[in-house]
């Protein structure tokens, strides 16, 4: 079946089965390059994003917890927990408070919720506050609410308004 300049009308309905498999082949190459083209610029969990200042951050492979039983979380299905470590490359202290406040996280295109466990296996949430002398670094986990299937965590982390905004993106 060849494919026309026209749109099918609504009566036709829709194709049959094996009508427009040699197309449906073509879109899903073409969707698969696309997403490749979304996700440039990102940097995938287990790797380091170093800032124009010499401030790095790195956020490993999520691995899936359970938080304990004071946990503060939103109604849990599964939570994925990350761990989040700082290196300052800078010259001057660095407060790791900034980028709790500067955080986005989404699981298959949704908001995910942090999940705050402070002393239990999911971590504090996130919200740290810790100094980072020049030279060292600082390692905390912080973990959200993802869903029952396997599916995609974005954690975007921000040390400033006016930095680019470091991307992380992995299956949770």
């Amino acid at each position: 079946m060849a494919l026309s300049g026209r749109a099918p009308s609504a009566a036709a309905g829709p194709p049959g089965p094996g009508q427009c498999q040699e197309h449906a082949s073509v879109f899903t190459s073409e969707v698969a390059e696309e997403f490749d083209e979304i996700l440039n610029g990102s940097t995938n969990q287990g790797q380091r994003y170093t800032w124009g200042s010499g401030l790095a951050v790195e956020i490993s492979a999520p691995t899936s917890c359970e938080p304990g039983q004071h946990a503060v979380a939103p109604d849990v299905v599964r939570a994925a927990k990350v761990t989040v470590t700082v290196i300052n490359g800078t010259g001057r202290r660095f407060d790791v408070g900034v980028l709790s406040f500067r955080r986005e996280a989404q699981f298959d295109g949704r908001k995910a919720e942090a999940v705050f466990d402070s002393g239990g296996p999911c971590g504090g949430g996130g919200l740290e506050s810790a100094t980072v002398l020049p030279g060292k670094s600082y390692t905390y986990d912080m973990a959200f609410a993802v869903g029952a299937q396997a599916g995609e965590l974005q954690i975007t982390l921000q040390p400033d308004f006016g930095s680019d905004k470091a991307v992380f993106v992995g299956i949770a």
